[in-house]
């Protein structure tokens, strides 16, 4: 487990049922977690505790790892799991009254902070806290423009 407190965890996966009381909406997201079949799932969003909790099962492109703004949810964690191909995600403490703008609606902004490299591996998930971790999901330090499929759960704070 790597672990800076009060703004990201990452942990293997088989690991995650030690998280179903980390926050008040988190079992039904680490249940979805521990199903057998998240490799072979369709593409789309599963609805897991109505807006309290929900997964999206995607398919990205990774980026430089020197591209793009970090984003910070105000409302939702993050939990990032990659299927496929290593993905790197920068991270960052972050102040929330850093300047900037944020979309209350979409529960996104973006702010030009520095992060530090958070390699996953399949097999290996984070958690990104709300409020304090700036994040930039989908980079590669060794292999831009290669695709992976991923599981982003987002689970209310």
């Amino acid at each position: 487990m790597k672990k800076l407190e009060g703004v990201y965890i990452s942990d293997a996966l088989a690991n995650v049922g030690a998280y179903a009381n980390y926050g008040a909406h988190f079992a039904k997201a680490v249940a979805f977690l521990q199903r057998k079949d998240l490799k072979v799932l369709p593409l789309g969003r599963y609805e897991l505790d109505g807006t309290n909790a929900y997964a999206m099962v995607q398919e990205a492109t990774l980026r430089p790892w020197d591209g793009g703004k970090p984003e910070v949810h105000h409302d939702y964690f993050d939990i990032q799991l990659p299927l496929s191909g290593e993905e790197t995600i920068g991270v960052a403490v972050f102040d929330p009254k850093t300047p900037g703008e944020f979309d209350e609606e979409k529960d996104i902004g973006f702010y030009d902070v520095p992060v530090e490299p958070l390699a996953l591996r399949p097999g290996e998930f984070a958690i990104l806290h709300p409020e304090t971790c700036a994040h930039l999901p989908c980079c590669s330090e060794d292999a831009p423009g290669m695709k992976i499929r991923k599981i982003v759960v987002k689970v209310r704070k």
